[in-house]
C-alpha cells in the first residue's frame, strides 16, 4: 500500500507553484529554502514524477505539475471543510440533503431510507423531489438536487455513479387472459393490446415503447393511470397488460385475478444507481444516504450491484 500524500508537502508545493522561486516560497511559509527544496524533493519521490522545470531564473510547472496543482488545491480545500465541519458538529444537523428520485423509488423504497436517516440525523432534513428520470438527472446537473436515485444512469464522466440494484420488467396480466397459459410471454403477443402505465413520459415507458418499435410492434393504446394500484385494477378487469418489476409486483401478488410472467427472448432490465456531480465532493450526509440506499437495495434483491 502506498503512503498517503502529505498535506504539508502539498501546501509547500502550491506556494512554490504560485511564487515561482524557492526563496520567495520560503519567505511566505517562514521556512528556509532548503526546507522547501527538501519537501518538494520528498513529494516528487513519493509520486515518482518531476513537478518543476527550471528553464531560466524562475521555476515552471511540468504538465503533470499543473495537474497536481489543480488536484492539490481541491484536496486542501476539502480538508479545510472537514476541519470546519468537525469543529462545529451542529452544522451537520441542519444541512438539508436534496434528493431527486423516481416515483417508484419514492413510494416503495425511500420511506425505509428516511426512517434510518432520521436516526442518523435527528435534526437533519432529507428533501425528496420525485420526477421522471431525465428530469432527475437535470436537477443534479443544475444544482437543484445534491444527489439522485434513478434507473439507467447516464454514462457521463460529469457524474459519479454508484450502482444499487437491477430489476427486470415482467408482464402483469389478468388471470383470465390468454397470456395466463404461457410460462414465457413473447413481446409480439402484446401487439395490439392496451398497455397501462404509471406515467406516459417515464423513462421506463419510453424504453418499453422503443423496444416494441424496434421489433415492428405496437400497442393498441398506452394509457396513463398515475399509480400502480390503478394500473392493476384496469389489468384485473381484462382491459390490457402492464410491465412491472418483480419487487413492485410482489407487493400486490396476493391480489386475486392477476398474474406475472417473464418476457421470452427479450429482457428489459433497469439498472438503478445513486448519482452526484463529479465536481462536488460527497459530504457526510451524501455518503450516509448512499449507504442507506445500498442497504435498501440488499432488501430488494439480496445484493448490491457492482460498478
Amino acid at each position: 500500500m502506498k503512503d498517503p500524500i502529505d498535506s504539508r508537502q502539498l501546501t509547500i508545493f502550491l506556494t512554490l507553484a504560485r511564487k515561482g522561486s524557492l526563496r520567495a516560497a520560503a519567505a511566505d511559509l517562514f521556512l528556509t529554502s532548503s526546507a522547501v527544496s527538501h519537501s518538494i524533493h520528498a513529494l516528487e519521490e513519493s509520486l515518482g514524477v518531476k513537478r518543476f522545470d527550471r528553464p531560466g531564473k524562475w521555476l515552471e510547472l511540468t504538465d503533470k505539475g499543473r495537474v497536481l496543482e489543480k488536484e492539490a488545491a481541491e484536496i486542501l480545500q476539502m480538508m479545510e471543510r472537514v476541519r470546519a465541519t468537525l469543529a462545529n458538529p451542529e452544522t451537520l444537523q441542519h444541512q438539508p440533503l436534496r434528493v431527486a428520485v423516481g416515483n417508484s423509488f419514492l413510494r416503495y423504497l425511500l420511506p425505509d431510507v428516511m426512517r434510518e436517516w432520521q436516526q442518523c440525523f435527528p435534526k437533519g432534513k432529507l428533501i425528496p423531489r420525485a420526477s421522471i428520470r431525465d428530469d432527475c438527472v437535470q436537477m443534479v446537473a443544475s444544482g437543484e438536487a445534491d444527489v439522485a436515485v434513478i434507473a439507467d444512469p447516464p454514462d457521463d464522466p460529469a457524474y459519479v455513479v454508484h450502482p444499487l440494484f437491477e430489476d427486470e420488467l415482467r408482464v402483469v396480466a389478468s388471470a383470465s387472459s390468454s397470456l395466463a397459459k404461457l410460462d414465457l410471454v413473447p413481446l409480439r403477443s402484446l401487439h395490439g393490446r392496451n398497455l397501462y402505465v404509471n406515467r406516459l413520459q417515464s423513462h421506463t415507458t419510453k424504453r418499453i415503447l422503443a423496444e416494441m418499435r424496434r421489433l415492428g410492434l405496437s400497442f393498441h393504446e398506452v394509457l396513463e393511470m398515475g399509480s400502480a394500484e390503478s394500473v392493476y385494477e384496469m389489468v384485473k378487469i381484462g382491459g390490457g397488460v402492464s410491465l412491472q418489476p418483480e419487487w413492485i409486483w410482489q407487493r400486490h401478488a396476493n391480489e386475486d385475478g392477476l398474474l406475472s410472467r417473464p418476457l421470452a427472448q427479450v429482457r428489459l432490465i433497469r439498472r438503478w444507481a445513486y448519482i452526484r456531480r463529479a465536481d462536488k465532493p460527497a459530504g457526510l450526509m451524501d455518503r450516509t444516504f448512499l449507504r442507506l440506499c445500498q442497504r435498501v437495495a440488499e432488501n430488494v434483491c439480496g445484493y448490491v450491484a457492482s460498478a
